[in-house]
């Protein structure tokens, strides 16, 4: 009697640009959060007469900020240098959170600058805003929403919805399920920045081998 030979097929997808999924958008996260109170989503946040919107997209802005201000692996700059202007004022950049000098042992903090009205550099040693050379300084900067990653931007979203939530149509149960998603969505934002840092690591060490290797 013979033997039945099994058949495999294989079948070759081909993926596309268009058919890709894309990052998340401030729209859908704001729709997302409208969905949460039971709200029709909109195709524009730039919509009138509508308080939820502007509402929701008050309380994913602000969320999105309180996360960022922690300094993660994808809005910090090390060793990143101020220069000085013409008058020897240094000005802290636009959309930066905090930055900290590199140098623990210069006694610098933020103030605002009378003369030029801007946050800037002091040295409060020296008392005063006067800088002859650059300074090095780790910034945490605020990103937009689409400019952060899609993990940050989903643990964002869901934090937010369950803010607003919570603030609008208060419900036990559906803040039970929101929290839930919340710790998930933190689980893997968490496990995305260690395997991050983890890998800066794994490099840093890399090049100072090499860097060994050349010297002996």
């Amino acid at each position: 009697m013979a033997t039945a030979v099994p058949r495999f097929f294989i079948f070759w997808e081909t993926y596309t640009l268009s058919t890709l999924l894309a990052p998340s958008t401030e729209l859908e996260a704001v729709n997302r959060m409208l969905g949460s109170i039971g709200q029709t989503p909109v195709n524009t946040l730039e919509v009138s007469g509508i308080p939820d919107v502007t509402r929701a997209l008050r309380f994913l802005r602000e969320t999105l900020k309180d996360l960022e201000a922690a300094g993660w692996s994808w809005n910090t700059d090390r060793n990143y240098q101020l220069q000085p202007d013409p008058d020897g004022y240094i000005a802290i950049p636009t959309g930066a959170l905090e930055v900290d000098p590199e140098d623990v042992s210069l006694n610098v903090s933020i103030r605002r600058n009378p003369e030029t009205g801007d946050l800037s550099l002091y040295d409060a040693d020296e008392q005063t805003f006067v800088f002859e050379e650059p300074v090095e300084v780790s910034v945490i900067w605020g990103f937009p929403f689409e400019d952060v990653p899609q993990a940050a931007r989903t643990y964002v979203a869901i934090a937010a919805s369950r803010k607003f939530q919570a603030q609008t149509v208060s419900s036990s149960s559906l803040d039970k399920f929101n929290e839930m998603d919340e710790q998930r969505a933190w689980n893997l934002l968490k496990r995305m920045e260690r395997r991050v840092r983890d890998t800066n690591v794994f490099r840093v060490n890399a090049s100072a081998q090499r860097a060994m290797r050349r010297r002996f």
